[in-house]
């Protein structure tokens, strides 16, 4: 066989065909390598996407054995309704304005009449009887801290209550344990049912918590006749001597006839 034979092949093989067979196979051999290595790479994407879907399994499981997430969300529910200063909100300070202005107004008639019956009874002047409010004026900014202090108790000690019954709520979810279930209403209406039995009464315990009298009208009369004495008599605002005058009793301001002395019918002798 000669040489160009074996260059070509037995039967003679045209060299264009042969080099068209040997670029296909590179063809062949280049594109198995490039399914090769995507498939490698997709097995690769495979692995992480399956390590991913493991951890996050494991992650799930973790924290159903794990309250805290059950905890929390029963938490979030409770502060949704009960955020912390929310018994202020229920009860702000405003709430006992009307009764506060309601007793003020009571108690400084009260003594403002004491001074009006000293006045009719001409025991006091118009001077005397302005000294008189002048006193009760200068009194006025305690009575009205007086009834605040009152109102703040109140609504404190009520504060505390409704305080308490969302800490009750708070206690009750931190404990709950693995796969049990947070029920608020309980709660929430304990909250209502208090806080409406509240506003009912509100108005009746304000007024039996006020301790008496809060306008000192002790030494009213004094301060009042003091200032302008005794209406037409000269002399100044003294009950002791009123009271001489009349039974000996202590001049009751509440009565216009109080202290003073019957009058005695003037009898002559004829001769």
């Amino acid at each position: 066989m000669s040489w160009l034979s074996s260059l070509f092949g037995s039967g003679g093989e045209d060299p264009e065909a042969v080099r068209q067979r040997q670029a296909a196979a590179a063809a062949q051999q280049a594109r198995e390598a490039q399914a090769a290595a995507a498939q490698q790479q997709q097995m690769q994407i495979d692995y992480l996407n399956q390590l991913r879907a493991d951890q996050q399994a494991e992650a799930e499981r973790q924290r159903a054995l794990d309250p805290t997430a059950t905890r929390n969300a029963a938490l979030q529910t409770i502060n949704a309704s009960f955020a912390p200063g929310f018994e202020s909100t229920y009860l702000p300070g405003s709430v006992t304005d009307p009764y506060e202005t309601e007793a003020y107004t009571s108690q400084r008639g009260s003594a403002e009449e004491k001074l009006q019956n000293l006045l009719k009874r001409k025991v006091i002047t118009d001077t005397g009887y302005q000294a008189g409010i002048g006193e009760l004026d200068k009194q006025a900014p305690r009575v009205r801290t007086q009834l605040q202090d009152l109102s703040d108790t109140l609504l404190n000690a009520e504060r505390d209550k409704l305080s308490g019954i969302a800490g009750n709520a708070r206690q009750a979810a931190s404990s709950l344990g693995v796969g049990q279930t947070f029920d608020f209403n309980p709660f929430q209406k304990q909250v209502q049912d208090e806080y409406g039995a509240f506003s009912t009464n509100l108005s009746d315990r304000f007024k039996g918590s006020i301790p008496g009298d809060l306008f000192d009208t002790s030494n009213l009369g004094a301060i009042a006749g003091g200032a302008g004495g005794g209406a037409g008599s000269g002399v100044g605002y003294n009950p002791d001597l009123l009271a001489s005058l009349g039974t000996g009793d202590k001049v009751d301001e509440t009565d216009p006839f109080s202290g003073q002395k019957p009058v005695q019918k003037r009898t002559s002798t004829v001769f």
